[in-house]
């Protein structure tokens, strides 16, 4: 079974402008999209689009909490929420198709109380086994330990589950403290917390990057590096993974989550790990394809599949 977990759950206003967008100027939006958001949300979406329903496990509140809700169901996604004091953030991307830029606003959310944490535990708590993939990430909400998915992880592995975890900052190196199964930074999550520059032409930065991970003993350590593929490591080896660059990219919001929902779902079917690379890239490249941010299609996924290559490096 797979779940997400998302403790900083959005409702993402996607808007389209006319012409070019400019700091500073006035601009009349031609097309727009609410959905709810974060990385998990994403990632349960993508996961729908090929027949999976993953339950979205998270924090809400207010009325944006409430239209986030509707929307799930509408969207036959089932959401296990906490409910809480304060109203769920709301984000905004905006796309200007001519210079193909996208820019993202992000509302911090609402504060979340110790009782609140221990709830989601609870409901967590409920979904575990053995077979359990949990996939959680994103942003902290107000009031969240910095510690908060170390406290998960080791939640998850104290059942038997396995985490892939997919966050940034402080949270990501706290949480690799807890030892989760996998992690999925993107590069720019990487370099700030290496202080370094990633070269996907340079083998050796490459594999110094994934043995922060591997070291502290990540089973499968994955960083995602958009135009450039996946570099991952993975038993003692590397893999560069490079699926087929898209000539009409719509939406490359949420390919990282898109991405993560691949890997948990080829982990759940026990694929070798090639081809769990496979699927995670080929999930993350059809996500550029569509507006929604984790609006997979099973048939863009079908025919990007057998364009993914997969090497050792």
């Amino acid at each position: 079974m797979i779940i997400t977990v998302t403790p900083n759950i959005s409702l993402d206003k996607t808007l389209i402008v006319e012409g070019s967008f400019e700091i500073g100027k006035t601009h009349r939006v031609k097309d727009i999209t609410f959905v709810p958001g974060g990385k998990g949300v994403n990632a349960s979406r993508a996961l729908l689009g090929l027949g999976y329903k993953a339950p979205v496990l998270g924090f809400l509140g207010g009325n944006a909490g409430k239209q986030v809700k509707s929307i799930f169901e509408e969207e036959g996604i089932i959401c296990d929420p906490v409910w809480i004091n304060g109203e769920t953030r709301t984000c905004y991307n905006i796309v200007d198709t001519i210079n193909k830029t996208q820019t993202e606003v992000l509302e911090r959310g609402p504060a979340i109380t110790r009782e609140d944490i221990d709830l989601l535990k609870d409901k967590i708590s409920k979904y575990l086994s053995r077979d359990t993939i949990v996939c959680m990430g994103g942003s902290l909400p107000l009031g969240a330990p910095i510690e908060l998915y170390a406290e998960l992880v080791e939640l998850v592995k104290s059942k038997g589950g396995r985490v892939i975890l997919d966050t940034s900052g402080k949270a990501l190196e706290k949480g690799l403290d807890a030892c989760p199964f996998a992690v999925k930074p993107n590069r720019a999550e990487v370099e700030a917390i290496l202080n370094i520059k990633l070269d996907p032409n340079d083998k050796e930065n490459i594999k110094n990057a994934l043995n922060h991970f591997s070291n502290k003993g990540i089973e499968l350590s994955v960083i995602s590096m958009g135009k450039d593929g996946l570099f991952a490591s993975y038993e003692g080896k590397y893999y560069r993974v490079t699926p087929p660059e898209d000539s009409n990219p719509v939406n490359a919001v949420g390919s990282g989550d898109s991405t993560v929902a691949g890997i948990a779902l080829g982990l759940e079917q026990n694929l070798k790990i090639e081809e769990v690379l496979r699927l995670g890239a080929a999930m993350g490249t059809a996500n550029v394809r569509t507006l929604k941010p984790g609006d997979v299609r099973k048939s863009d996924v079908e025919d990007i599949l057998p364009k993914v290559e997969v090497t050792v490096i």
